[in-house]
């Protein structure tokens, strides 16, 4: 198949740019043409009403509102090898989501852009793709990974001379000398009368929003007030405590984009926010972040909901990078997600102890599984659409895949979903996490999580001190869809609208997860020989 190359796409993506223009009236008018055919069924029933021309319009006001996300939303991006007349309603394009109406047709419709100002923070970005969002007057503020010299000074300075885009790189302080990065991807859109927040694996390079497959959870907030549930509080509480955390003190969110932050309405959030700040945690905020956060919201839901908290689960882990793994980590992860208090595995003597008592109880019930979802080799030099030149996504480290002491049987095959031809062949940038049963039956228990944790310590954390204190490096953001009484359908909604497929294949023989040391190594070898 024919590759595109980064210029290919920017003119795509440009194409769809330049189609933003004047104002559209679709919906007043489908309104107005409802009152009209309202009013003559009313009078067929001689029960006729009349509406007065200023209650109209006042309705007409009211319907302007119309939140394309008023609950939480699953999304994938809109790559440009799906079919126009293919795409599906969870399949959006960058610019889809900058508009009121997500699900407009804006090369037809072409609407009215509303948007006011933007916070985004990503890993990277390109100027090419948030030029047309500053040039049409947009407050941009973009906050990213801190790739200065010295990572302790936080900057902040306006972009390429534009008076309404800033960029701000928050200072790393410790994580620095770990090597720690700043990996959330959010964004929260102003519009005059609500705000966007998103939340997922989207940075903001070209690629990212043709190429490169991403997950999303997306929901719209209105002006208002009404009494939260506890979820939703603690999701409005938390998310203002993270963008504090990852922001200098001089530039806090609401001043940024101009809002009032509690003057909108936080109601029907359906996911769990799992976030990861760098630090060390003991005592009550143990179990505030990473790995012991997820804990923490699995064991409260299933306590909650009166369920039943699991022996053993099935962790499936769809990853774009792979960090240090050992077996003692595996099982503190998997421990983790049944929602059970991590305990420390015992060593020395009284491990010792215990061996024959873990035989028997192996041999009577299976034990908890992880697979990692990762690209074979041949899947990305012979399947994708992109290739090895789109390949950058992926990082997994030769010397790490080739310690005698990595799990290498933990992989499986990264592959198309079969409930929708056109993912064949796309290069994932997404991170997901699906928990189940070892049946791998989606149901009320499961649980899925999309955000831009990657499978490693420096994300998720790793306990010291004798499972004490949380260690993590990163900074890093997701939702997490836990287990719930009746909220199989959902998850099985998402599972089936996922860009891979769900339950994996397993690793063949012959097959080796995608390294880009070892392809460059083996094009050496084969120049080498061709030359002798």
């Amino acid at each position: 198949m024919k590759k595109r190359t980064l210029q290919d796409l920017s003119e795509e993506q440009d194409q769809i740019n330049s189609s933003y223009i004047e104002i559209n009236s679709v919906q007043k008018e489908l309104y107005l043409e409802n009152q009209k055919r309202l009013k003559e069924k009313q009078k067929e029933k001689e029960q006729i009403v009349v509406i007065e021309d200023d209650e109209i319009k006042q309705q007409i006001e009211e319907n302007e509102v119309q939140l394309s996300f008023p609950i939480g939303t699953f999304c994938l991006n809109c790559l440009t090898q799906y079919p126009t007349d293919e795409k599906q309603q969870h399949h959006l394009p960058f610019i889809n989501i900058l508009y009121e109406n997500a699900y407009i047709d804006v090369k037809t419709q072409k609407p009215k852009k509303t948007l006011e100002s933007a916070l985004m923070t990503c890993f990277g970005f390109e100027d090419e793709l948030l030029e047309p969002i500053v040039k049409s007057g947009v407050q941009l503020f973009i906050v990213y990974n801190n790739d200065n010299q010295n990572k302790k000074l936080e900057v902040i300075e306006k972009y390429n001379n534009y008076p309404n885009w800033m960029v701000i790189k928050p200072s790393k302080l410790s994580s620095s000398m770990y090597g720690g990065a700043f990996h959330p991807k959010i964004w929260i859109l102003k519009f005059p009368k609500f705000i966007r927040i998103v939340i997922g694996s989207q940075n903001l390079h070209v690629g990212d929003w043709t190429i490169w497959s991403q997950a999303m959870w997306i929901q719209d907030f209105k002006l208002g007030k009404s009494e939260l549930d506890q979820t939703s509080q603690e999701f409005k509480t938390m998310l203002r405590e993270f963008l504090y955390e990852i922001l200098p003190t001089s530039h806090k969110f609401e001043d940024l984009l101009k809002i009032k932050y509690d003057d909108y309405d936080f109601k029907d959030v359906n996911i769990r926010l799992i976030t990861s700040i760098p630090g060390r945690f003991v005592g009550n905020q143990l179990y505030k972040y990473g790995m012991m956060r997820l804990q923490s919201v699995l064991y409260q839901e299933l306590c909650n909901n009166k369920m039943e908290i699991p022996k053993q689960v099935c962790v499936t882990y769809q990853t774009t990078s792979i960090g240090q793994l050992d077996n003692n980590y595996i099982d503190f992860a998997l421990q983790c997600c049944t929602g059970r208090v991590y305990k420390q595995p015992l060593t020395g003597e009284q491990n010792n102890k215990k061996v024959n008592q873990m035989i028997l109880n192996q041999q009577e019930e299976e034990q908890s599984k992880l697979k990692l979802i990762y690209p074979t080799a041949d899947y990305i030099e012979n399947q994708t659409h992109g290739g090895v030149d789109f390949a950058n996504p992926l990082h997994f480290k030769k010397q790490l895949y080739e310690n005698p002491k990595f799990p290498k049987h933990l992989f499986y095959k990264y592959q198309g979903s079969d409930h929708y031809y056109w993912h064949t062949g796309n290069i994932p940038h997404l991170k997901v996490m699906i928990i189940t049963g070892l049946d791998e039956d989606i149901n009320d228990y499961t649980s899925i999580y999309i955000g831009s944790h990657n499978f490693s310590q420096g994300a998720w954390g790793k306990m010291e001190k004798n499972a004490t204190q949380l260690y993590i490096a990163n900074t890093e953001l997701g939702v997490l869809y836990p287990p719930k009484k009746n909220s199989a359908q959902l998850k099985q909604q998402i599972i089936e609208q996922l860009s891979f497929k769900f339950p994996p294949l397993k690793y063949e023989k012959d097959d080796v997860p995608w390294i880009v040391e070892a392809y460059y190594e083996k094009l050496y070898k084969e120049h080498q020989q061709q030359n002798k």
